[in-house]
């Protein structure tokens, strides 16, 4: 079943507290629910551990009412990789905004742990060069994605994907 999901994500980053507490997390919900969303990724820089805790606290104090993906965002040489984490212990990866940084040659740096690649991304569109990147998914069969790089919670779902979580963990175990 397809999904609305914005898959990167910086809600420690836009609500300015990296411990999140039960008020903080209705607003994240409550942004997420303004969009019609059915679910975000939360990935913050190096930090996978706000986005499990704010996932439990939708799961336990708010009736799970929306899915909370954990992931991080990190760097892998000059790429910015989100690692999405799944059910059953599967790590979807994604190159984020590629373009930004520049990378020379970026279809040089795809292995086989690369799932998908941003093709549009509201903070970096400037940066993406997208027939090059279209290319380079088909090329690789990774998924195009289409996600906020939310850094305030009112940017949530500015972009966002309809994707099915169960062909996002085959394509990551493949």
């Amino acid at each position: 079943m397809k999904l609305k999901l914005d898959l990167h994500t910086h809600c420690g980053e836009a609500t300015a507290l990296y411990t999140p507490t039960l008020e903080i997390v209705k607003r994240i919900v409550a942004a997420v629910r303004a969009k019609n969303l059915d679910g975000i990724a939360i990935t913050e820089h190096y930090n996978r551990s706000y986005g499990y805790r704010v996932k439990e606290m939708v799961q336990k104090d708010l009736g799970d009412q929306l899915l909370i993906i954990p992931g991080q965002e990190v760097d892998k040489g000059l790429l910015h990789l989100v690692m999405l984490y799944l059910p059953d212990d599967v790590t979807f990866r994604f190159i984020a905004h590629p373009g930004y940084p520049r990378v020379d040659n970026l279809e040089s740096q795809i292995d086989d742990s690369i799932h998908g690649i941003e093709l549009k991304n509201p903070c970096h569109d400037d940066d993406i060069d997208q027939p090059l990147v279209e290319e380079i998914a088909q090329r690789h069969n990774l998924f195009l994605l289409t996600n906020s790089d939310a850094h305030f919670l009112s940017d949530i779902g500015a972009y966002h994907n309809e994707i099915d979580i169960d062909e996002m963990c085959h394509r990551a175990r493949q």
